[in-house]
């Protein structure tokens, strides 16, 4: 960005001190704060709708969620309108980002990883348990009755629809498990609030992170943006609405032609067709994709990033092919993902022992009140930010205890869950990259997998997959937006006690909102009619997985184990070499994130603007960065903006319309 991080400048600037004051007399309002609430059921409804009668996958499985992006834009496009005709009551800029991170946060309930899995998962086992998978006989007897819904009657009505939410024999039934689910993440939500206080100054002040994934946000925040009145912005903008306009008229008149983009499109992109026979099928999906988003994404990486995303995840096709060339038939080998958890952790562990002086500092702060780490700019003392993730952590360790998790497995679960938490918010903070998806990472898979029934027993293993859908993947967590949140209200000189509050009160709001809308519509259409047939799989994805672990009747897992602990190795020895070697191109997070499912999406947008970014810098020299990052915005706005309009479009005439994403 062109301009400086705050707190790089020894120097203070009489403007900018004038300007940050100026915001923060107009920061994180009562007006900002009652309008992004307004704006929430509007935005829940639309969440609900998209996977549900939509049948389409929704904007939380990539890091910048684009329905957010659209509502700032609109936002942004009307408060123009308010700067020019009435400038009294236009919003400062601070107030614009408080209503991109309070509907981010609004978002998060309503996503893949959280309320469509949670909520599937719930009523799995009433719904689909029979004969043949022998569920009942498995675990029935196991399963957690007051987080689950039973009454086979009332699901007949959700899944064939024509009926309601308000009919008392239909909502009678959630109440009670509504209400713990509720209860759950209001404590699994809150308490990294507490993180993010005591991770800030670090991560800003020390690191100087850059936040990438909100640099596009705050820009757009801005009264003037040199980035947006560039000739690069409109041609790249202007290219990508007619490719949206021309695949949007396809989907009604077939002889428009159509501009093959996304994966599965058309066999055309299709490189793995090429790769038949043994060993070499055992590459998978191996498809060329072209999202113009994501293509912008990439843009605003450095190339050292770009370049680790795609040559890792061919590193990984590599190495599947090399498993199968040996001949070795066992189950998942070589066990790619224990190898990315084990780099995962290793971020983690980078990133903490890199920071023990700063820790401990923390720690005498909270321990005596006075020395150590000074916490007086901070939205809530040192103190006060423990407290309140040591009572909301344990209040979601009470919860797991309740549906008989064994304490010590419950306690292993969330420290477990809360450090994958701190990584999502590493990886958003330090690289921003497109997608951080810890798909089949989380605390249930990882410890079924590497302990299995002979050690956690039936019953935990059971009260562990109830716990699947919030942590299946981890992409829609309200942790980084929180911090993201402190950050541009530091940033702006807005109040960061303001904000941290403002978001802390959104969660409980838009998890209630998450489960009445997806009920309501549930209800009235029929989830066992929804176009993309997410529900019915998800509801026995978590149950046919602890039916395996349950059938194999494994402990521990040696090969797992081993091969987490390489992956943990690798990452730290290739950040060793990136620190030792200041021209090593390769970033160790590639390693970690590149086996994520997403990624097939977006090996080869990586490789694009990883080539196209190093062949402008060689030959056009440093000028070339502002271009491409007109490009780059160019590309993200034009796509998500026409795209979006094209799904609106679908939604209120209720006609299939082209969907840009995934």
């Amino acid at each position: 960005m062109d301009e400086q991080p705050a707190g790089q400048s020894s120097r203070p600037d009489p403007l900018a001190l004038s300007a940050r004051s100026a915001s923060s007399a107009r920061g994180i309002t009562w007006r900002i704060v009652i309008i992004a609430f307004l704006i929430a059921p509007l935005n829940t409804y639309f969440m609900a709708y998209l996977l549900g009668p939509r049948g389409i996958e929704d904007p939380t499985v990539v890091a910048l969620f684009w329905n957010v992006v659209f509502l700032l834009t609109v936002f942004r496009l009307v408060n123009g309108l308010l700067q020019r005709y009435a400038p009294r009551i236009a919003f400062s800029p601070a107030e614009i980002l408080a209503f991109f991170i309070l509907t981010a946060v609004s978002t998060a309930p309503s996503g893949l990883d959280t309320m469509k899995t949670t909520f599937a998962t719930m009523q799995g086992v009433a719904r689909f348990a029979s004969e043949v998978n022998h569920w009942e006989q498995l675990f029935g007897r196991e399963l957690p009755l007051s987080m689950t819904v039973n009454d086979e009657r009332v699901l007949e009505r959700l899944w064939e629809g024509d009926s309601s939410i308000f009919d008392p024999r239909n909502y009678r039934a959630w109440i009670g498990p509504v209400f713990m689910w509720w209860l759950l993440y209001l404590f699994l939500w809150t308490a990294p609030a507490g993180f993010a206080v005591l991770l800030r100054k670090r991560w800003v002040e020390q690191e100087r992170m850059s936040f990438p994934i909100v640099q596009l946000p705050y820009e757009l925040a801005q009264p003037r943006t040199p980035a947006f009145r560039t000739t690069a912005f409109y041609v790249a903008a202007g290219v990508v609405a007619a490719i949206n306009l021309i695949n949007g008229l396809h989907e009604f008149y077939p002889g428009v032609p159509l501009i093959t983009l996304k994966i599965w499109q058309s066999q055309t992109l299709n490189i793995g067709r090429f790769f038949v026979g043994r060993p070499w099928n055992a590459i998978g999906t191996f498809e060329m994709c072209l999202y113009p988003f994501v293509i912008g994404l990439g843009l605003l990486l450095p190339t050292e990033l770009s370049l680790s995303l795609w040559f890792f995840y061919l590193f990984w096709k590599a190495e599947a092919i090399l498993a199968a060339w040996l001949g070795v038939t066992l189950p998942e080998f070589p066990y790619m993902k224990e190898q990315s958890f084990g780099g995962y952790l290793a971020i983690l562990g980078f990133s903490l022992w890199a920071a023990r002086r700063y820790f401990a500092g923390v720690w005498t702060r909270v321990v005596t009140g006075v020395r150590g780490e000074d916490d007086s700019n901070e939205a809530l003392s040192y103190r006060q930010a423990s407290l309140l993730f040591v009572l909301c952590a344990t209040g979601a360790v009470l919860i797991g205890t309740s549906i008989k998790m064994s304490p010590w497995v419950a306690i292993a679960f969330f420290v477990q869950y809360y450090a994958m938490t701190a990584i999502v918010g590493r990886i958003r903070a330090e690289m921003g990259l497109p997608t951080h998806e810890l798909e089949r990472l989380g605390p249930t898979v990882m410890q079924g997998n590497l302990l299995g029934p002979r050690i956690l027993g039936v019953q935990n293993l059971t009260s562990l997959s109830l716990f699947f859908g919030f942590t299946r993947g981890l992409r829609n967590i309200p942790f980084p937006h929180q911090l993201e949140g402190l950050y541009l209200a530091e940033r702006e000189g807005a109040s960061m006690k303001r904000m941290l509050g403002a978001t802390m009160a959104m969660v409980p709001f838009a998890v209630a909102l998450a489960f009445f809308f997806t009920l309501m519509l549930g209800y009235q259409h029929g989830i066992g009619y929804y176009k993309s047939g997410w529900y019915p799989w998800s509801a026995q994805e978590a149950w046919n997985q602890l039916a395996n672990w349950l059938n194999a009747n494994q402990g521990f897992q040696w090969g797992r184990i081993l091969a987490s602990i390489i992956g943990f190795f690798v990452y730290f020895g290739l950040m060793l070499v990136r620190t030792r070697w200041v021209s090593w191109p390769l970033h160790p997070a590639g390693f970690a994130l590149s086996t994520t499912y997403y990624m097939a999406h977006m090996w080869f947008p990586m490789f694009l603007a990883w080539l196209t970014k190093s062949v402008t810098m060689r030959y056009a020299g440093a000028r070339s960065q502002r271009v491409l990052r007109s490009v780059a915005f160019g590309l993200i706005l034009s796509d998500i903006m026409t795209g979006t309009l094209w799904i609106l479009y679908g939604l209120f005439t209720n006609t299939r319309t082209y969907s840009f994403w995934p």
